[in-house]
């Protein structure tokens, strides 16, 4: 009777998808249902596919939505469900026997539950972190038409501020977050892309930054692939950076590619096309713009697809583009392509493969400009270099026309456009990047809470750099006299670069029911440089020849830099609650680059992360809306930036003297060198309120460089003359971090989001030492510098200043004056995004203010004899103004705050029912405005280097380029 009982339950229950195992799970009730339904967006009611559903108490079960947003699991009746998808709130679903189950995701926000990896070395729940990591998902990057990640990130990182030195294709950027933290290293953050650590030079090569011209450095971060990249993380230096160890006291960029989806495949084809304009605001003369510009034209393919399954995923991508740029003859044309291969293969429950391929091939022009002498277009206009040239006039006489170029005739004009058109013709000076990256990884998960994972990868960048001047060039701007034939020259720079990296990490997860958990992380990290540089150039070169072979005299030098990094991390992640979090980690490194006495280096942190909206006594607060989400953290961490490889080594350097080898001291050496340590403290929180209004985060930093490396003078009973690099300074910054969104419209058909922050930055060189001030960029004491010095700030303005009495009369002239701060005090961006149904608009900028910069244009126009209004007629009574214009440089001294409107884009998704999946049409706008306090553009500013690894600051305007306006528009079709 009971087995005839049995058998009959037994059926019933397996008719309504019930699964019944044993005698024992009757006693216990413990059933087992299959539970089907679909996720859908609760605002646009869009089916989302790729959710991810995981048993709350064992994640390894789980499924993902397929393309319809729909899917199917069997689990125990009564347990929960978490329900998560990346830009959407995390819901907890009940377990039971349902065919149509409709499960609808808020957009999140807050973000409480996102995965990210950055700061952890493993991946962990935001909600969990002592800090703030910012995530820029593949959605936000296909709306930016930019081909590079530093421009697309100029708008997206809410606490740092990217500018472009120079609109010059392949130019670098400066990247400052949270101030300077060295007088010494490049401030930018350290890049990983697939967890490979790439070459992140963005301030000049030791080598050829006289090829290069000040203005118009290269930087590698332009060419880094973009295609295929899923989404971006970022973190500041300190706490969120220590586990980076021994190189991330600037942050911390992370790049993840994507490795396909577990869906059927799908395709993207996409073509743009671009109109670039100068942008003539900043210049003196009304008639610079017609002498020296076109425009621009770019046309932009690419194509794409991805796919997979649940057991393996594939994801291609590629590109290519070519630009005419807006230098007339196609002075600064580009030509790129790059291409992205990513994939993933799960052999079985516990062992996953995923890889990553990345290859770039770019060549562009660079026309003259800044301080490269002779003929520049900007100098030759701008800076009045005009004067310089003579010209033949109607009479048959060699004439100066003035420095007045407004004020020619339209003849004279005309012999002057003449001259430039040639003179940018006759250039030719090109760059190459051929660049690979790889990434291979392997996880393994033996058990359902334990995880190792293995990373190998390669960053490969070979650099070259050809200006050939020809004797044509020479004779035409009139640097030769008519028949030279024998003073071209060609000048090469190769830089290789080879980068290595080896990680791994194991990750165990803990959890005791709802109360308690734990994520402890472990790991090792190995990384390796390789940066070759040579210099091969060739001296009375014939009009023709493309090679050095068959000059007249050949000269060469080289330069060679290698290290090793070796680290060790652990870290514990401790939870209760699931509202109370400390997190605390310790990185050791040793770098070859230390000095022998120096070991290893040990870099802690602590931290707590506080969800308060999760405190029952909250609860009325949230189901009133009132507050959806709080968070407050704090913690202190330390990072480091290593010194430059065989600084620490005393050498003996070898110089060529009447053919024969001459020794004679070189590097002075200390066995002392150890890195910077950037010592940071940092208390915030994060707020969703108002039914996700308002959403608000608010961070005060203090940070403390300690062991800053600054270059000493060696003794003089030591016989030598060379400086040395010694840790004896300190570098202070400290400021505020304000993120503000507002959703101001939230319906199914309208949504209305404004974005914007606030950030300021007070830094301060504590000390130097026994070290003397010195220049980190500019010319010489007597012009104008960038410099570092105790109780200013890193890299501020010096050159001579003229003191006027109260008639304006002049009173004296002051030397070597601090004339302002390149560094601005406050800074942020701003971004205003509203659509109607699948219409898109799309505003974003940035600004600055409390900073200086310098015009060199203005004061050589000036020591030309034109009049600036700035400098009072009384001032000059009785000086020779050509004679002394460099002791009044304080007047060409202005404040650098800007307001700038970066893109305007509009586009709208057509969805088509049948064949195709989406069309996208759009149309932006890239630099459309700027209002300034200075005349000039305050971003196109100098950007060389003294030195290798060296800290730019910018602030010097010479005949840069500014970034010109783009007008892109775009087709993506995705089928």
């Amino acid at each position: 009777m009971m087995a005839t009982q049995k058998t009959i339950l037994e059926r019933k229950k397996a008719e309504k998808g019930y699964v019944l195992t044993s005698d024992e799970e009757v006693s216990k009730k413990v059933v087992t249902v299959k539970m089907k339904g679909v996720i859908f967006d609760k605002k646009t009611q869009e089916r989302l596919p790729g959710v991810t559903l995981v048993l709350s108490d064992n994640p390894s079960i789980g499924t993902v939505t397929n393309m319809d947003g729909e899917f199917q699991i069997t689990a125990v009746q009564g347990s929960k469900l978490k329900v998560s998808y990346i830009g959407y709130e995390t819901q907890l679903l009940a377990v039971n026997l349902d065919d149509n189950i409709k499960v609808e995701l808020d957009q999140d926000n807050f973000k409480l539950d996102e995965v990210v990896v950055t700061g952890q070395g493993a991946e962990v729940q935001k909600r969990r972190l002592s800090s703030n990591v910012t995530t820029v998902n593949s959605k936000e990057l296909e709306r930016m038409k930019q081909g590079r990640i530093d421009q697309i990130l100029q708008n997206s990182l809410p606490n740092v501020q990217i500018t472009m030195a120079s609109g010059q294709a392949g130019a670098t950027s400066l990247v400052k977050s949270r101030g300077l933290s060295s007088a010494y290293s490049n401030s930018t953050p350290v890049i990983y892309v697939d967890g490979v650590r790439v070459d992140n030079m963005n301030t000049g090569a030791t080598l050829n930054n006289s090829l290069s011209g000040n203005s118009a450095v290269t930087g590698s971060i332009g060419d880094i692939p973009m295609e295929n990249i899923d989404h971006i993380e970022y973190v500041t230096g300190g706490a969120a950076t220590t586990l980076y160890g021994s190189d991330a006291a600037n942050g911390v960029i992370q790049i993840f590619t994507k490795k396909g989806t577990e869906q059927k495949i799908s395709f993207f084809a996409e073509t743009q096309l671009e109109a670039d304009v100068a942008s003539s605001q900043f210049y003196h003369f009304k008639r610079t713009k017609e002498l020296l510009h076109q425009i621009g034209f770019t046309q932009k393919y690419r194509i794409g697809f991805d796919g997979g399954t649940e057991k393996y995923g594939y994801s291609f991508g590629a590109n290519m583009s070519n630009s005419t740029g807006t230098l007339i003859k196609n002075g600064n044309e580009d030509r790129k392509y790059d291409l992205r291969f990513g994939s993933r293969v799960k052999f079985n429950k516990v062992l996953e493969y995923q890889n990553s391929f990345g290859m770039v091939i770019q060549d562009f022009a660079r026309s003259r400009n800044g301080n490269q002498g002779g003929y520049t277009g900007l100098w030759f206009t701008e800076g009045a270099a005009a004067t310089n040239f003579k010209y033949t006039n109607t009479e048959g006489k060699q004439v100066n026309y003035g420095a007045d170029l407004d004020a020619l005739d339209d003849y004279a004009f005309a012999q002057m456009k003449s001259f430039v058109n040639t003179a940018e013709a006759l250039q030719n000076n090109r760059e190459s990047v051929k660049r690979f990256q790889t990434s291979q990884s392997l996880s393994y998960a033996p058990l359902t809470n334990l995880t190792f994972k293995g990373i190998l990868g390669v960053d490969y960048r070979l650099n070259n750099n050809k200006n050939i001047i020809t004797n044509e060039y020479l004779i035409h701007t009139q640097q030769k006299p008519e028949g030279t034939s024998d003073a071209g020259s060609i000048s090469n720079f190769d830089r290789n670069y080879f980068g290595l990296t080896i990680d791994i990490n194991g990750q165990h997860r803990y959890r005791y029911r709802d109360i308690f958990s734990l994520i402890s992380t472990a790991g090792f990290q190995f990384f390796s440089t390789y940066d070759h540089q040579s210099v091969y150039n060739g001296t009375n070169v014939r009009d023709g020849a493309q090679i050095v072979a068959g000059a007249g005299t050949l000269t060469s030098n080289e330069w060679l830099s290698y290290l090793y990094n070796y680290g060790y991390f652990i870290q514990e992640n401790i939870g209760f609650l699931d509202r109370y979090y400390i997190d605390l980690g310790l990185r050791s490194d040793y770098n070859t680059a230390f000095g022998d006495n120096v070991g290893w280096q040990y870099y802690p942190k602590v931290g707590i992360s506080y969800v308060l909206s999760e405190e029952p006594f909250m609860q009325s607060l949230k189901e009133s809306n009132f507050i959806n989400n709080v968070r407050i953290l704090a913690n202190y961490g330390v990072a480091g930036s290593y010194p430059p490889a065989f600084e620490y080594q005393r050498t003996v350097a070898f110089n060529s003297f009447q053919g024969q080898q001459a020794a004679s001291f070189g590097k002075y050496g200390n066995p002392d060198l150890a890195p910077e340590k950037k010592h940071s403290y940092e208390a915030g929180f994060n707020a969703v309120l108002f039914n996700r209004i308002l959403n608000l985060g608010f961070t005060y930093y203090y940070a403390l460089t300690k062991d800053a490396l600054f270059s000493i003078p060696s003794l003089p009973s030591s016989g030598q003359s060379a400086n040395y690099l010694s840790n004896v300074g300190e570098i202070e910054n400290k400021g505020i971090e304000l993120s503000v969104g507002l959703q101001l419209v939230d319906t199914k058909d309208w949504n209305v989001r404004l974005n914007a922050s606030y950030n300021t930055n007070h830094n301060k060189v504590l000390s130097i030492g026994n070290a003397v001030p010195f220049a980190i960029g500019g010319f010489s004491s007597r012009t104008v510098q960038t410099v570092v010095a105790e109780g200013q700030p890193v890299g501020f303005i010096r050159g001579y200043k003229a003191v006027l009495n109260s008639d304006n009369s002049l009173k004296e002239i002051l030397p070597l004056q601090n004339l302002g701060s390149t560094l601005p005090t406050g800074y942020g961006n701003f971004s205003l995004s509203a659509s109607y149904k699948n219409l898109s608009l799309m505003i974003n900028g940035d600004y600055q203010y409390g900073a200086y910069v310098h015009s060199f244009d203005r004061q050589f126009r000036f020591s030309k004899g034109l009049k600036d209004g700035a400098i009072p007629e009384k001032a000059l009574e009785g000086l020779d103004q050509g004679a002394n214009w460099l002791n009044f440089t304080n007047f060409f001294v202005e404040k650098s705050d800007f307001v700038k409107i970066r893109n305007i884009g509009i586009s709208y998704d057509y969805k088509p029912e049948k064949y195709l999946k989406n069309i996208n049409f759009g149309f932006n706008v890239y630099n459309p405005f700027a209002f300034t306090a200075s005349s000039v553009d305050p971003e196109a500013a100098l950007a060389g280097a003294r030195s290798q690894g060296a800290v730019a600051v910018g602030g010097l305007n010479y005949s840069s380029y500014s970034t010109p306006r783009q007008y892109v528009g775009s087709i993506r079709i995705s089928f």
